[in-house]
């Protein structure tokens, strides 16, 4: 996507001005009259704000999303034909599903429950099984670790799977479950045939861009949650194998994000192999690499490996001072 195009902004009925581009670029207007071209507007914006999931701020994303889902809800009610009124409402269930996500990842776990339970109800209204599994995973994440209810959790993961049981969405969704059922201390073996469900479902599909994809899954994906139910669940050896090619794979491609939750994922297991040095550095590795985008997720997360640190007699604080500072919430 080219400058201009990158920083438009979408103006119908009315002049509504918006940024849709790079941070800090000055807003620039466009008259729209047709709600068709208002629409591949919308969806090109929203396919940026995608790519950029890796480097950009939960926070701006939100910001950013909330423009476009107050667009496409405002033309979603004008008077159009059957076909475009579908298409406005897909969108617009894409633009929840993305905002839950980021919502999520800045530490707010009630606006992100509602936010994908829209979502969820808008994309089953347009029969898009795909946006709709996806939401139900973005459900069963919040309540498994937002709201410690492992079980609605895994009941969610389970649904979600079966609603798009063929797509990226399932892979989602099994790698979910399989989080789920470690954290419930499920049979290990249960947790492997679960993860090689979903290797051979993402064997047939394309491989989706970097950021947060929204009509594939990048190959990253897989090892890094695979790898890390699986260390969860104990399998240190393969979850260790996993991470390790995931970091491969997203060191390559730049992901800062996703490289910094394979670090958090590699301390953890150095932490369940009493390997306390080790697992500071990981940790450590994991803040710097997502500096530029503080999530709730990240400092979370290393606030809980230090407290595991602190029960094997290590002093994290430091990091634990960096963390909280970091942290949006």
């Amino acid at each position: 996507m080219d400058a201009s195009t990158d920083r438009r902004a979408l103006l119908i009925a009315g002049t509504i001005t918006c940024a849709l581009g790079a941070v800090g670029a000055s807003e620039v207007t466009a008259v729209t009259a047709d709600s068709r071209t208002a629409l591949n507007q919308v969806e090109s914006a929203l396919g940026t704000l995608a790519r950029r999931w890796e480097t950009t701020s939960p926070a701006e994303l939100i910001q950013r999303l909330d423009v476009l889902q107050r667009h496409a809800h405002t033309i979603g009610r004008w008077r159009l034909g059957p076909e475009l009124r579908r298409d406005w409402l897909r969108t617009h269930g894409r633009i929840l599903l993305v905002t839950s996500v980021a919502q999520r990842d800045n530490g707010l776990p009630g606006q992100a429950t509602t936010s994908a339970r829209a979502a969820l109800v808008v994309a089953k209204q347009v029969g898009d099984a795909t946006t709709a599994a996806h939401a139900g995973v973005v459900l069963a994440e919040l309540a498994a670790y937002s709201f410690q209810s492992t079980g609605d959790g895994l009941r969610l993961a389970r649904a979600a799977r079966a609603t798009a049981p063929h797509t990226h969405a399932a892979v989602l969704a099994i790698t979910t479950e399989a989080h789920i059922m470690a954290a419930r201390d499920m049979p290990t073996d249960d947790i492997v045939a679960a993860l090689h469900a979903a290797d051979s479902i993402a064997a047939k599909l394309p491989a989706g861009p970097a950021g947060y994809s929204l009509d594939g899954i990048h190959p990253g994906y897989l090892p890094t949650f695979g790898g890390a139910a699986l260390v969860a669940a104990g399998a240190l050896d393969e979850g260790q194998q996993r991470l390790v090619e995931a970091a491969h794979l997203f060191g390559r491609s730049r992901s800062s994000g996703a490289l910094a939750a394979v670090r958090l994922y590699q301390a953890s297991a150095a932490l369940r192999g009493r390997d306390l040095d080790e697992a500071e550095i990981l940790a450590t590795r994991a803040l710097a690499a997502c500096a530029v985008r503080p999530s709730a997720w990240l400092s979370d997360g290393i606030l809980t490996l230090a407290r595991r640190a602190r029960g094997h007699g290590a002093d994290w604080s430091g990091l634990v001072a960096q963390a909280r500072e970091w942290s949006p919430a």
